[in-house]
């Protein structure tokens, strides 16, 4: 990153303590953009993040990019102060969907606490999910806009990647929590073996968590992304590896199903992967183009 900034450490609502970097003009900003990232990532690995973080500071605005509660497949986070700070398992295997509301609210809040009034919810892949949770849980008054990178469909990606079908690990999981075994491991092929309470929380409630239900085309429920009263701007890139229906697919139906939105931007990144790679300056412009100081 070009922009100078600062290491911070984020504290969430229920008090977990999560790292993070945190830029801002010389001059102070009205508004920032507040980065939440995607399934096992962190606030630092994704090199668009750093083209990103100059285009935001460029054009006026703050900006903060932290770690989640599920970053990386396995972490620790911290929590209390001084002598009676503990650990607690972090990491994609015990990720809660519905925590996310409670790590970016913390965020908001540390953004807030530096003078920012107003916030563009920016998240990447599963964190595109988690924003749009949030916006439809809390109705935050401080929200003026919505960055989607990438916006994958959970649902249709999980038994993907896992290489067997969701309903199976579901079941596993139910009978894990039935046993009082909430942290048993339920293996999920591609990806690192996932807690039962983890894995009910992201799919057992499909009208909570099925954001961008893609595979169903129009016939999906939508209802929580179309329910976003803010300017969205969605990005994609047209080799996604995430993305399990043609892009082109994908992308129409994030324009057509935010009902709500007073303003709608979808773009297609040509050659661009999942992350982006080798087209970071590219995203970076489509979103310094949309966001407004």
């Amino acid at each position: 990153m070009n922009s100078h900034g600062e290491l911070v450490r984020v504290r969430a609502e229920d008090g977990l303590e999560l790292a993070g970097f945190y830029a801002a003009p010389a001059g102070g900003a009205r508004r920032a953009v507040l980065h939440t990232h995607g399934f096992a990532g962190n606030f630092y690995e994704n090199r668009f993040v750093d083209a990103v973080c100059d285009a935001v500071v460029a054009r006026g605005l703050a900006f903060l990019t932290y770690n989640n509660r599920g970053h990386d497949y396995v972490s620790d986070n911290l929590r209390g102060s001084g002598v009676e700070t503990t650990y607690e398992p972090g990491g994609i295997p015990w990720d809660m969907f519905e925590a996310g509301v409670h790590d970016i609210g913390g965020a908001a809040e540390f953004l807030a606490s530096r003078g920012h009034r107003e916030i563009y919810f920016e998240g990447h892949s599963l964190g595109t999910c988690k924003t749009v949770y949030y916006l439809n849980e809390r109705r935050d008054p401080r929200a003026v806009g919505s960055v989607l990178i990438s916006p994958p469909d959970m649902f249709g990606l999980s038994s993907e990647r896992a290489g067997r079908p969701l309903d199976e690990m579901l079941v596993e999981a139910r009978a894990a929590m039935a046993e009082g075994d909430p942290d048993r491991r339920i293996e999920a092929g591609r990806t690192v073996p996932i807690a039962a309470r983890s894995i009910l929380s992201s799919y057992a409630d499909p009208a909570k968590t099925d954001i961008f239900p893609f595979r169903l085309g129009s016939d999906g429920d939508y209802t929580r992304y179309a329910s976003l009263t803010v300017p969205i701007l969605a990005t994609f890139g047209t080799v996604d590896e995430a993305v399990t229906v043609p892009v082109e697919d994908a992308a129409e139906l994030a324009r057509t199903m935010a009902t709500a939105s007073p303003r709608v931007d979808v773009a297609t990144i040509t050659g661009a992967n999942h992350v982006y790679w080798g087209e970071e300056e590219k995203l970076a412009a489509l979103i310094g183009g949309f966001i407004e100081p």
